[in-house]
């Protein structure tokens, strides 16, 4: 377990969301909560998360459009997604999507922090001597930096 590491979690049930915070939090990870898609991206955009951990259906968004725009900021972050719908064409979408996995409620505590791990295990992998180094191409330009984030994307 990469203890420390921050996971955010993303679900307009408060109280599953504050369970699993607590849960994480007691469990050696910093752990934040957004009840709806907005709050979400308000806060990615202020913050990097190691992990996001988000539900499906949201009042005013849902999982694929939150794991679009954080892969847009950051390729890298581990996504998973929790549903209570376990429908094997929706889930197909998110990982072809770039989502870690796919997990259904009620969720499964112990599950939880096993998948965790792996993802971030998994994520620190990638960034090692395999990955792209930014030194390759410089510059700091706005079309540069466009480049940057597709090279990263693939």
């Amino acid at each position: 377990m990469a203890k420390g590491s921050s996971v955010l979690i993303i679900d307009d049930d408060t109280y599953i969301c504050r369970i699993l915070k607590k849960y994480l939090e007691q469990n050696g990870y910093e752990a934040e909560a957004a009840f709806s898609g907005a709050a979400a991206k308000n806060i990615i955009e202020k913050k990097d998360f190691d992990l996001v951990l988000s539900d499906f259906r949201l009042p005013d968004s849902d999982g694929l459009k939150i794991l679009q725009h954080i892969k847009l900021k950051n390729p890298s972050v581990p996504v998973i997604i929790m549903t209570a719908y376990a429908e094997v064409k929706m889930a197909v979408e998110l990982i072809k999507s770039g989502a870690f996995d796919y997990i259904t409620k009620p969720i499964q505590q112990e599950e939880v922090l096993v998948i965790i791990a792996r993802a971030l295990r998994q994520s620190k992998g990638r960034t090692g001597k395999e990955s792209f180094s930014r030194e390759f191409i410089t510059g700091s330009s706005q079309k540069i930096q466009q480049v940057m984030k597709y090279v990263n994307v693939v």
